[in-house]
């Protein structure tokens, strides 16, 4: 019940147009329990007093099984004239319908525009919350997987509303209402009609497990299908490069066959509990069509009672039959939901502190208090570092590969927090003010610049939302970057591709620059930011980055030593402790692991 209460306060917003649809829905209810009487007025009133011309043989049908008929051979006439009674009723016939459906239709457009406004919610709740999490959440899921929650999962809140709270609150009414006329009709009858009851709801049992189970490996499974199609499309250089499209197609198609199986088996367990279901209803109606039958031969019933208590029956019959198929859909939500709320119940591990306060304006002069961190327990990758950077100083990280390079990095605008110890910027603790204001003051260039899929003015703009044209093309220009932009097909306005696909590694390279030089932060942290460049190219970029650096407290992580050999500092890291620690030309001479690694690189 708690699931269903979580869902429930989604629509809380809503409960006085929910009222209002209710409001509705009884009314159509009203509406749909008139539509037999002009019909049953017809039979039992109008034919029967109309002088319509008829003979009876022997050989008539057998009617008088409920009809008493006349004696053989009697005539009786019957005029037309005053045929107003069975306009009126015909008329009526209609009137009612178009009632009942018009209020019906102006019912569901309410119900269906309240099920999508909670469904823009949830999901807007959901991606803003996958957008929140920390990256060592992210870090351990599939993008496909969170993206097929935030897509498909969540319609499942939509199912719940719509198909489950609506539907409920519907068929109870209806029944009650159907039953209390029948049972006024013929109490027999009416009991006897709800006699399948008990079989219909084992079946609603037996079966809700099932689905529920079948659904959740069915969303899991189709989960994996969109992970594996954007992973293969997202890679598709790698795969041409390599020639492993048939490998991905055949992976693709191992995914998709698993998918099919969970799929089937879900359909196979829905068509089969609706077949049982349809065969109980078919009982009941056979058993009150056949005792029906017997009441209007010993005149308990007239032939227009009998149509209304059949035509009742199948309104009775029909929220039962939606009732059960309401189960079984909120069972299929329900494993939606589930995969929806596991990712609102993760824990943020990096969290804003209860009364975080925003960052001041900063120097950017930073502290590191005996940091230590581990991804996993028992294998740590940082110990015991502590150190200071200057404002306006630029210091450089290197070291072999996994010696905790770029997690110190990730430290700096929280990405992670230590496992021990703490970073401060001009004396305060960074876990001391939230996060949104801590990255206004840290600029990032990454390895690999990673671009939006719009126009280049839009991606140096999200350095900073809202600058003007001349603020971001005076960045660009600051970047060496203005030049091949004002050469492209529609400048500043040419659409890059997704990830930036459409320009050279040195292109986007210069256009995240360009983006960190409108940002103007005081903190500027490069992590590898050459080294999938050419030698050349990576000239170009670090006398670019050279102009930034000089604004700002930079951090650089490299193993391209020529690049960083004449910063302010070196810190020399290994097994994910600082080794050495002074500028280039003091490391070399004490010949340790810097003067080895320099050597090497030189070789």
């Amino acid at each position: 019940m708690n699931l269903y209460r979580r869902v429930a306060a989604f629509y809380r917003p809503y409960l006085g147009t929910i009222s209002f649809s209710l409001v509705l829905l009884l009314i159509t209810i009203g509406f749909n329990l008139l539509k037999p009487w002009p019909i049953k007025w017809v039979i039992d009133t109008i034919i029967p007093s109309k002088n319509l011309t008829a003979t009876i043989t022997q050989d008539n049908p057998p009617l008088s099984r409920i009809i008493p008929a006349p004696s053989k051979g009697t005539t009786f006439h019957v005029s037309f004239a005053e045929s107003s009674e069975l306009t009126y009723a015909c008329l009526a016939l209609v009137g009612i319908t178009l009632l009942a459906g018009g209020f019906s239709l102006w019912n569901n457009y309410v119900l269906i525009k309240i099920g999508l406004k909670t469904l823009l919610r949830l999901r807007t709740q959901l991606y803003a919350y996958l957008q929140h999490l920390p990256l060592h959440f992210h870090d351990r899921r599939r993008s496909g997987d969170s993206t097929f929650r935030v897509a498909y999962d969540s319609q499942a809140v939509q199912t719940f509303f719509n198909r489950g709270f609506a539907t409920i609150f519907g068929s109870v009414i209806t029944l009650v209402a159907t039953f209390v006329v029948m049972y006024r009709m013929d109490a027999s009858l009416a009991f006897l009609s709800f006699a399948v009851a008990p079989f219909l709801w084992g079946t609603i049992i037996y079966y809700s497990k099932r689905v529920r189970e079948q659904t959740t490996t069915l969303q899991q499974e189709e989960s994996d299908v969109l992970a594996r199609a954007s992973e293969g499309l997202t890679s598709i250089r790698i795969v041409h490069a390599f020639g492993r499209q048939e490998f991905e197609v055949n992976e693709f198609e191992r995914e998709a066959k698993q998918s099919l199986t969970a799929n089937l088996q879900l359909t196979m367990t829905n068509s089969v509990s609706s077949l049982v279901v349809g065969v109980i209803m078919a009982l009941g109606t056979a058993s009150i069509l056949y005792v029906g039958t017997q009441h209007v031969i010993s005149g308990k019933l007239t032939v227009g009672d009998l149509w209304i208590f059949l035509s009742y029956l199948a309104m009775l019959y029909q929220p039962l039959e939606q009732l059960s198929y309401t189960a079984w859909a909120l069972e299929g939500a329900a494993a939606g939901m589930q995969r929806v709320f596991e990712i609102l119940d993760a824990e943020d591990t990096v969290p804003d502190a209860p009364h975080a306060k925003k960052l001041p304006a900063v120097t950017g002069a930073l502290h590191f208090e005996k940091i230590e961190f581990a991804y996993e327990v028992n294998e740590p990758i940082l110990r015991g570092l502590t150190f200071d950077i200057a404002a306006g100083q630029t210091v450089a990280f290197v070291g072999g590969t996994g010696a905790g390079k770029t997690t110190l990095l990730s430290l700096v605008p929280r990405f992670y927090d230590p496992t021990v110890g703490s970073v401060h910027i001009d004396g305060i603790d960074i876990r001391t003010v939230t996060k949104a204001s801590l990255r206004e003051h840290i600029s990032v260039v990454l390895q690999d610049t990673l671009l939006l899929n719009g126009t280049v003015r839009e991606n140096i703009a999200y350095g900073k939302l809202g600058a003007t044209k001349a603020e971001i093309e005076a960045a660009a220009i600051d970047a060496q970057a203005h030049d091949f932009i004002s050469k492209l097909p529609k400048g500043y306005d040419t659409p890059v591709g997704e990830r930036g696909v459409r320009l050279s590694g040195g292109q986007k390279q210069r256009i995240g620059i360009a983006r960190a030089f409108l940002k103007g932060a005081p903190i500027l942290l490069l992590d590898e930011p050459t080294s999938a460049l050419d030698l050349e190219t990576e000239a170009e970029i670090m006398e670019t980055l050279k102009n930034l650096m000089r604004r700002q407290t930079t951090l650089i992580v490299t193993h391209r030593l020529s690049t960083i050999h004449h910063v302010d500092k070196i810190f020399v890291l290994e097994q994910g402790r600082i080794v050495e620690s002074g500028t280039g030309p003091e490391l070399l001479t004490r010949g340790g692991i810097y003067a080895r690694l320099w050597n090497a690189g030189q070789g």
